[in-house]
């Protein structure tokens, strides 16, 4: 008999591992068993009275799950369960998902009832299922607004859906796709399964679904497309402690339209398998691109002037400034150059003809500088201004003397020549006007002295 309870209890032990709890209601009695309870170590059989028992889970319950559980646990809802039992031929049994608060938090556990019509009792199992809401708390702490909306798995597809292009759910850890993927009309309305638009009709592999993706991918987006591309780079993210992930990458659609793509992913470990899991989501930022490229040739347009596409009058002042604030240990040169018998060339070339010496002009200029470092604008007409930054290991004579011959050349039949002043600032000690005040005397010394040659103001 010893031997019988020894091995009877060993079974119930194995088998209750992957309960909080156990109870055997008797509905004869109105009476409750606790069969096993894994805080309790002893292992011991406690009867409670019905209402008691139900007491007691509603001063653990959620607050606003306990209603609910109270309905779900009421006298006649149990008699309802045996009376299924009766009525079906095959096991029947009763689940819900309600919160409880324990030590560690706020737990969801799944309460499950079933019932044994021979003996009039039902068990009652609490199973920890909080792993099923990974997603919704990860949601909750990414986007606010979709808190209220979380509450199921549906819900929490639909929400996503309201902004994405496709939504799909993965397993990392085993390179699977863990659910259908879906993808919205084109009109927008309503959602489609699209497993196929890749022809993929029955893989289920996050690596080849990126793999089959990526030959619609630009050139231009494709490194960056294939960061989050495989399954082990994603379980190393997680790994190092990365949970949300963004890319942003232009693609064809399944249309064949082109568009650009935010890919985020949320990533997550299932607490019964511990694999690395994760929602998927893509959103179309078209958009958001056409508006940062309109905004960015706005900026680009007020900054630059038309004609020569060297920075305008205002412009260069302000980045010139910048530099001289931000570069005060640099030595400097500050120079400014007109064209010479310009306004010969166009009256007897014609004012295009003009327009193309300043391009030319600018275009030589240009090659002449260093891009991020240096400073070339139209200050006005044909005259134009320089700054330059150095190091004492620099000749700036050289430099200045390689930037006069460059521009002093021959187009289209027409010599250029010009007129150059130039001041040298020791560690950017002078200001903007300061420096342009000694560069223009300089330059009309340049012009005084017959034109066609460089003067330095010092």
């Amino acid at each position: 008999m010893d031997k019988n309870y020894e091995l009877e209890k060993r079974v119930l032990t194995m088998v209750s591992r992957q309960f909080e709890c156990i109870y055997q209601i008797n509905l004869d009695e109105m009476a409750v068993t606790c069969v096993y309870d894994v805080k309790d170590e002893a292992g011991e059989e406690k009867v409670l009275s019905l209402d008691g028992w139900l007491d007691m889970l509603n001063k653990f319950c959620y607050c606003e799950d306990k209603e609910n559980l109270g309905r779900f646990l009421a006298v006649d809802s149990l008699f309802q369960c045996i009376k299924a039992q009766e009525e079906s031929d095959k096991p029947y049994n009763l689940r819900r998902d309600y919160r409880f608060m324990k030590r560690d938090g706020v737990k969801w556990i799944c309460v499950t009832l079933m019932p044994e019509i021979v003996c009039n009792e039902i068990t009652v199992t609490f199973r920890d299922v909080s792993h099923r809401y990974e997603y919704d708390e990860i949601i909750q702490k990414k986007n606010s607004e979709l808190r209220k909306l979380l509450q199921t798995a549906e819900q929490y597809r639909d929400a996503l859906l309201s902004e994405s292009v496709v939504l799909y759910q993965v397993n990392f850890s085993r390179d699977s796709l863990d659910s259908d993927l879906f993808q919205k009309n084109k009109d927008g309305n309503g959602v489609i399964k699209v497993l196929n638009t890749v022809d993929m009709y029955k893989s289920d592999s996050y690596n080849e679904y990126c793999t089959r993706w990526q030959s619609r991918v630009s050139k231009d987006t494709i490194d960056e497309y294939r960061r989050y591309a495989t399954s082990d780079s994603l379980v190393e993210e997680y790994r190092a402690g990365r949970t949300l992930l963004s890319q942003d990458y232009r693609t064809l659609d399944s249309f064949g339209v082109e568009m650009w793509i935010n890919k985020t992913i949320y990533l997550a470990q299932d607490k019964m398998t511990g694999d690395v899991i994760g929602i998927v989501s893509l959103r179309d930022v078209t958009d958001r691109y056409r508006q940062e490229f309109m905004r960015e040739a706005l900026e680009k347009q007020a900054s630059t002037d038309l004609l020569t596409g060297l920075y305008n009058h205002v412009t260069g002042e302000v980045l010139i400034k910048s530099k001289i604030d931000n570069e005060k240990y640099m030595d400097a040169a500050f120079i400014i150059f007109d064209i010479d018998f310009f306004k010969k060339i166009n009256d007897t070339r014609g004012h295009y003809f003009g327009d193309c010496v300043l391009q030319k002009v600018a275009e030589i200029l240009k090659g002449c500088i260093r891009e991020n470092q240096d400073v070339a604008s139209r200050y006005g007409g044909d005259e134009f201004v320089i700054f330059i930054t150095y190091k004492q290991e620099d000749d700036i004579y050289d430099i200045v003397d390689r930037i006069f011959k460059a521009i002093s050349t021959q187009y289209d039949g027409c010599q250029i020549s010009i007129s150059m002043g130039i001041f040298l600032a020791s560690a950017c000690e002078e200001g903007y006007y300061e420096m342009y005040k000694k560069a223009d005397r300089a330059l009309y010394r340049a012009k005084e002295a017959g034109k066609g040659r460089y003067i330095f103001s010092n």
